[in-house]
């Protein structure tokens, strides 16, 4: 396990693209990201790849044509849902600094874009109810930052009108209270509505089912399962006070922590966990594993003093099944970690609740990452072990 870094600067940026624009190597750059974040000066053309919004293979040739074409699918996308559902608030027509300022590869790409935008389906019920949250949730959006700050800014504009056009084109979904905090912060760093629209749904296709009831319940249930597995005395605890459901833990999860930290660590907690780097798939943890494995095959000696084959490979098997044990569940896991003793000295859940609800902006988000990763390889080691242990209790028995 390496340390921390300092953030992924422009000049090192500038290193991981082929001449013709492409990035060379997209795993280096996500490890690069997961070890320090990425520098403010260049986090918005980072973000651009980071969030989907940009293939990582892409030219930049590929890319002035993307963004071209995205930015008025957006706008196409914008103008539909306010011709049926708005008309006497909007004047459309004037909303692209008129047509005729387009040239006429624009205008051909426009008209194009409007006509996949009349093809999409539109509930006009679920969309309105959308609207009306999202009316109610937009004016109380992130207030304290100046981005946000003035009541006749176009940013909080921004925000409804993206929100609004998610929740009506992703009916499956719709408007979930919590994607305006996490708009706001994609917005707030790109800077320009309809390349944050893209980042923001991009994002979204990612972790949709979080914002849907059964999606965050599941996520929940395996942060309980790897905190058991981990740290079983400590989960007993919580159990034995009423706070074994974990509800406290509900905003980490769906808003990626970004009301824990400080402004610039949420950034920076955010980017870490959207290079997805430190997964249960990944290289590194192939290695620990595989250590382990090896380690415990060696204990797990059959009567001819040679390990038994059939333990490895079923081990490795179980072990896979638990991938979906994603990074910010470790991230979780080492904060309970940290606040192990005073979470252990709670007597109830209003105990537990405001020992949570106080950590707000408190923690040193360069701890909670190390501890992270101890946390995710510890995991990993235990569980190669406790697999083989399971394994070679049942041949025991079968032997028996």
């Amino acid at each position: 396990m390496s340390g921390r870094s300092e953030p992924l600067s422009a000049e090192e940026w500038s290193t991981f693209f082929e001449p013709d624009g492409r990035i060379v190597n997209e795993n280096k750059l996500r490890a690069r990201i997961f070890r320090g974040g990425i520098d403010p000066a260049i986090r918005k053309e980072v973000w651009y790849f980071l969030l989907g919004y940009y293939p990582m293979y892409s030219t930049t040739l590929e890319r002035e044509v993307l963004q071209r074409e995205r930015r008025m699918e957006y706008l196409a996308l914008k103008q539909r849902w306010q011709e049926e559902l708005e008309p006497d608030d909007h004047e459309c027509a004037d909303d692209f600094d008129a047509a005729d300022n387009l040239s006429e590869e624009e205008q051909f790409i426009f008209v194009q874009a409007k006509l996949r935008a009349m093809r999409q389906e539109l509930d006009v019920e679920a969309a309105e109810d959308s609207i009306r949250i999202i009316r109610k949730d937009v004016p109380r959006t992130d207030r304290q930052m100046e981005y946000f700050e003035a009541d006749d800014t176009i940013h909080l504009v921004w925000l409804n009108d993206i929100l609004v056009t998610y929740a009506v084109f992703h009916g499956e979904v719709g408007y979930v209270q919590g994607m305006n905090d996490v708009l706001a912060m994609i917005l707030n760093v790109m800077d320009h509505e309809a390349d944050a629209y893209w980042c923001f749904a991009t994002y979204l296709d990612t972790i949709q089912s979080d914002f849907m009831a059964k999606g965050m319940v599941s996520k929940i249930v395996r942060l309980k399962k790897l905190v058991s597995f981990l740290e079983q005395d400590l989960m007993e605890h919580l159990i034995a006070v009423d706070a074994g459901d974990m509800i406290y833990c509900h905003r980490w999860l769906l808003l990626g922590f970004k009301r824990e930290f400080v402004w610039e660590d949420s950034l920076r907690l955010f980017e870490i966990l959207c290079s997805h780097h430190l997964e249960l798939n990944n290289v590194e943890v192939d290695k620990v594993r595989a250590e382990e494995l090896r380690k415990e095959r060696e204990r797990v000696l059959s009567a001819d003093g040679e390990a038994d084959e059939s333990a490895g490979d079923v081990s490795m098997e179980r072990v896979a099944q638990e991938e979906n044990f994603t990074f910010e569940l470790f991230v979780s896991t080492a904060i309970l970690q940290q606040q192990r003793p005073q979470l252990l000295a709670c007597k109830d859940m209003a105990d537990v609740f405001q020992l949570i609800n106080g950590l707000t902006e408190k923690m040193d988000l360069d701890e909670v990452l190390h501890q992270s990763e101890v946390v995710f390889f510890d995991y990993c080691r235990k569980s190669v072990s406790s697999s083989v242990a399971a394994i070679a209790h049942l041949l025991k028995k079968e032997e028996e």
